[in-house]
């Protein structure tokens, strides 16, 4: 059973700001509307590596679900109900 409460998620402007900082690219073009892969040019790898720093960041995107995931905003909307519960 878990004990785990609900967290307080991160404003989208730090989401967006990790999110350009582990893809490495501007700030500005990390907007809700933004495709990963068509936008952002991210590849599978780079996909999972930001997973992966997010996750260390206390940012959790279900795997499970991640892969229907393809706009900023889609991740960060999963993100959002995935710490509140």
């Amino acid at each position: 059973m878990s004990t785990e409460s609900p967290k307080t998620p991160i404003p989208f402007e730090e989401f967006q700001h990790l999110v350009a900082e582990y893809l490495q690219v501007e700030e500005e073009k990390v907007v809700r509307e933004a495709s990963f892969i068509q936008d952002l040019f991210a590849d599978s790898i780079q996909l999972v590596s930001l997973m992966l720093g997010l996750e260390e960041q206390g940012i959790e995107i279900p795997m499970e679900a991640a892969w229907d995931v393809e706009t900023v905003g889609d991740a960060y909307q999963l993100y959002v109900k995935h710490a509140t519960g």
